[in-house]
């Protein structure tokens, strides 16, 4: 149906303001009730609602020329008379890794039998007074925190929308909705009373610095300092140290704030003041890099009362660009800018005062945010307090504040949802986290991510649906300011994820394979949204590296093949800003990896393969060209793929810190051979040369580095031109990957993949352990994959998880003290992939799933069953070794072709197969 739909906002809000919520109606009358449809979307984000009914939240993201809409049947929301339609639109001002903010707006057009309802200056707009608009991002991957104030929930001010003009077309939705499924906590896993903690601030330097910019760059500088008279009642000794430094990729020697203290830059932090007025400045130290809300930590200073606040911002350091050259290679520009700025805080505290030239008229709540995910972090336990909650009823206490925490009993990911009784200005945090250790230490994600809301009842009943999905296990809720008893009657988390359900299966006589599978589907299904993404908790950010492989996971599992469609086409799209697919999209961080270019490239051949999608192939083709020819502009003279990106693999220390990497030349070998096959398909015989010819080039290229008495590739090539003295394994993978071994070298990589050396660097993280599962495939090391997923896996399974984690236990990149950072991440979930290939046998050998190839290792198992999801519907086996015996049973849909093929795992048995 046509749209006459227009954008609209609200007339008491810019439209480029940061993190805006905006209330919207429009009430109409039906004579009867038919079906209807509603479209929808917004800039940055929606939940809509049908008389009063909650249809849904939205869109799905979108590069901001090729907006999406999200449409919606909700016929049986309607009634004949009187109808509303509710919006709550939030609009995040900032950038994200998920979105690139344009303009707040709200679009949409409810089309039924009697005529349209379309946004127009006919709806009503309202200002949400009760979320409040100024709170710290999440993280930097994410929008604002979340912050709601019931007090003010009746208070509103609707006046007729204003219709705003943006360009580019909208487009349908291409990806399942979510799903919107309730979990209840499992139990209550404990009562607490924790001490009443100081007030947390942050300060958004970057904000502050470059006010109205969207971006999530590390090369942003914020040459800010803030100045403030802080009088003292009593001489005593104050600290002014900076407890919450982290380290920083871009500052790695620096902390956060220099603060200076009538004059005297401090060192120690630690300073006696006499009774009186102290000026006292802060200078931002953190001066780029992607933490850009800064823990502030003397706002609230005992002994001590602030006033006369100013802010200052020198323009002259001031300086916003794209981090596509990393931060391993030298920037002048940026150093030369730093130096400078150093030597501007030593004159400024010198001098005790701001230039008037840089001071900034910025409003306090603008400057210091409330944190109270930081709060939360800063928890002291005063002890257990189980008499305060009879299971319904939590009664206050004279020693603290009353903490909760209840267990899903997994990770979950998606809304808090509660309903509670209590007094006005109650405040309720609700913060999550992954992991407790076993002597009950939290594994706080604070510094990464404020995992968390924070609510202020309303005196009576409260009832809420957070706006954002937030991910973990363990749920903390902590009452504060509660003079009276406080009844919860429901707390719950709504699930939303793809509305994916697993087809593949995967069972054996090995309980420790049985887990590894479940736990990798059950963390697949919580890093699939509208795309793939890494992790629900962290991030939720599609990486183009990670789709690659997540993509297999899925397509064994579930068949499920938009999800993946959706995050090539967004890869596809990066292209009109990068010369090659960017690293994550899309995303208000301008960054490259060219690892992840290339496993785009592969994933796109992929797709075809197991969806026999030709129609999407076709679509993505002239993106598939251009991510080549833009990798092959970048070959140096020695014929090598060379830039000054991002150059990573995976977590282990490879020496990677060069323009010409090999692993990336490797990939880029696997990226050609990729668009070789698709050209074939599309009958490019011109492109399928082109590209043939490229790859033979390349592999020649790559080949020359091979040092014999190393018996391995360098790492990299050296911008002296010499090869570094450094190997690793991962340059041993990708030939036998990509079929591009050396002549007579095929035993040398065997051994460096099963035997390394002592000097070689191993596969360290289960993203790249899927690179190695398949060399080790194609080799034929069936026992020596099956063997490395249990020694990974294991810990996991003793650790009592649900869902495989970011890094193998131990890993060098994990916090100090906890085993991992990220305890839910798909990047890991290469069981699903590789036991239904080896152990299952499961093997497909045509385009869409039309032929199968059953060949299952046995190894040292009693017997095995399963399925591998198809587009044709699935493919299981089962097997079981008795009395000198195998029994295979293969059942296959329809027209499917299946073949068993023994192996040398089946000598000394007589082989009964069935094919039902």
């Amino acid at each position: 149906m046509k749209t006459n739909w227009k954008w609209i906002w609200c007339a008491q809000n810019d439209v480029r303001d940061y993190n805006q919520t905006v209330l919207f109606k429009k009430e109409f009358e039906l004579a009867s009730v038919d079906a209807a449809t509603l479209r929808i979307t917004a800039d940055s984000w929606y939940r809509v609602s049908i008389n009063g009914k909650w249809v849904h939240d939205g869109p799905a993201r979108a590069y901001p020329n090729h907006f999406q809409h999200d449409t919606h049947d909700v016929g049986g929301l309607l009634k004949a008379g009187k109808n509303r339609i509710e919006v709550v639109v939030r609009y995040f001002g900032i950038g994200t890794f998920h979105q690139i903010p344009q303009q707040a707006g709200l679009l949409a057009q409810l089309d039924t039998p009697e005529g349209s309802i379309a946004t127009d200056s006919t709806w009503l707009a309202s200002p949400s007074y009760a979320w409040q608009q100024w709170t710290p991002k999440v993280s930097i991957q994410m929008e604002p925190v979340e912050e709601y104030d019931a007090r003010l929930s009746s208070v509103f001010d609707w006046q007729p929308a204003v219709e705003q003009k943006r360009p580019g077309r909208v487009t349908a939705r291409q990806v399942g909705l979510l799903t919107q499924k309730p979990v209840r906590p499992k139990e209550l896993r404990s009562v607490s009373v924790v001490k009443r903690s100081g007030l947390q601030y942050t300060v958004p330097v970057a904000q502050i610095a470059h006010p109205g910019l969207t971006e999530a760059n590390g090369t942003t500088t914020r040459p800010v300092a803030l100045a403030g008279v802080f009088k003292v009642r009593k001489k005593q000794q104050f600290d002014f140290s900076d407890k919450a430094h982290k380290s920083d990729i871009a500052n790695p020697d620096s902390g956060n704030w220099a603060v200076a203290v009538n004059g005297r830059i401090l060192k120690s932090g630690k300073v006696t003041l006499a009774a009186g007025s102290h000026q006292v400045f802060f200078f931002c130290k953190s001066f780029l890099g992607h933490e850009k809300d800064l823990t502030f930590s003397w706002l609230d200073m005992p002994g001590g009362q602030w006033s006369d606040w100013q802010v200052a911002v020198f323009d002259k350091y001031l300086l916003a660009d794209n981090d596509r050259l990393w931060f391993s290679f030298p920037n002048r520009q940026l150093e030369k800018l730093r130096k400078g700025w150093l030597m501007q805080i030593e004159a400024v505290a010198k001098a005790q005062t701001l230039p008037e030239e840089s001071l900034r008229s910025i409003p306090t709540e603008q400057v210091f945010m409330s944190d109270f995910s930081g709060e939360f972090a800063a928890r002291e336990p005063l002890g257990a307090a189980d008499r305060l909650f009879d299971g319904k009823v939590v009664k206050p206490s004279r020693q603290g504040d009353v903490e909760l925490c209840f267990d899903l009993g997994g990770q979950v990911c998606g809304y808090f949802e509660f309903s509670i009784k209590a007094d006005e200005g109650v405040i309720v945090d609700i913060n999550a986290i992954e992991f407790i250790r076993e002597d009950g230490v939290l594994q706080h994600v604070h510094d990464y991510n404020r995992n968390g809301l924070r609510y202020v009842t309303k005196k009576g009943m409260n009832r809420f649906t957070s706006l954002k999905r937030r991910s973990g296990r363990y749920l903390f809720v902590t009452l504060r300011n509660q003079k009276t008893p406080v009844e919860i009657k429901q707390f719950r988390v709504i699930e939303s994820t793809a509305p994916v359900q697993a087809t593949g299966s995967f069972k054996c006589s090995d309980p420790m394979l049985n887990k590894a599978w479940a736990m990798s589907e059950r963390t697949l299904q919580l890093c699939m949204e509208d795309t793939f993404t890494d992790c629900p908790l962290y991030e939720q950010t599609l990486w183009i590296g990670d789709a690659r492989n997540e993509a297999l996971y899925a397509f064994a599992a579930y068949a499920n093949f938009d999800v993946s469609a959706r995050s090539l086409e967004l890869g596809a799209q990066s292209l009109e800003q990068f010369p090659i697919v960017g690293c994550q999209v899309p995303s208000s961080w301008d960054c490259i990896l060219p690892a992840w270019s290339f496993l785009w490239g592969m994933h796109v051949w992929e797709h075809y393969f197991h969806s026999g999608d030709r129609r999407f192939l076709k679509k993505l083709w002239p993106a598939v060209q251009q991510n080549i020819d833009g990798a092959l502009g970048l070959l140096n003279a020695d014929g090598l793929f060379s830039g000054e990106f991002w150059n990573l693999i995976e977590w282990a220390p490879i020496d990677e810190a060069q323009p010409t990497v090999m692993h990336n030349n490797m990939l880029l070998v696997g990226a050609l051979r990729a668009a070789e096959n698709c050209a074939e398909i599309l009958k490019d015989s011109k492109a399928q040369k082109k590209f043939a010819a490229a790859r033979k080039k390349l592999v020649r290229a790559i080949n020359a580095t091979w040092n014999d008495k190393k018996g391995s590739y360098p790492d990299s090539i050296r911008k002296s031109g010499k090869p570094s003295p450094k190997i690793c394994q991962h340059t041993s993978m990708f030939p036998v990957m990509f079929d591009m071994i050396p002549k007579g070298k095929k035993e040398v990589l065997r051994r460096n993949l099963l035997n390394p050396t002592k000097d070689m660097t191993v596969v360290s993280a289960p993203f790249a352990m899927q690179f190695m599962y398949e060399a080790l495939e194609e080799l034929g090391e069936y026992d020596a994959v099956l063997e490395s997923i249990c020694k990974g896996f294991q810990p996991m399974v003793d650790a009592g998880a649900d869902t495989v984690w970011e890094t193998f236990a131990g890993s060098t990149c994990s916090p100090k003290g906890f085993p991992t950072r990220s305890h839910c991440h798909a990047w890991s979930s290469s069981p699903i992939w590789f036991l239904n290939r080896i152990v299952l046998g499961i093997r497909q050998t045509a385009v869409g799933g039309k032929a199968f190839e059953i060949s299952p290792w046995l190894s040292n198992l009693k017997n095995a069953r399963g399925a591998t999801a198809t587009p044709q519907g699935p493919v299981s086996v089962s097997w079981k070794v008795s009395g000198g015996r195998l029994n295979v049973k293969i059942r296959a849909p329809k027209g499917v072709k299946v073949e068993f093929k023994p192996n040398a795992s089946h000598e000394g048995l007589d082989a009964n197969v069935e094919i039902l």
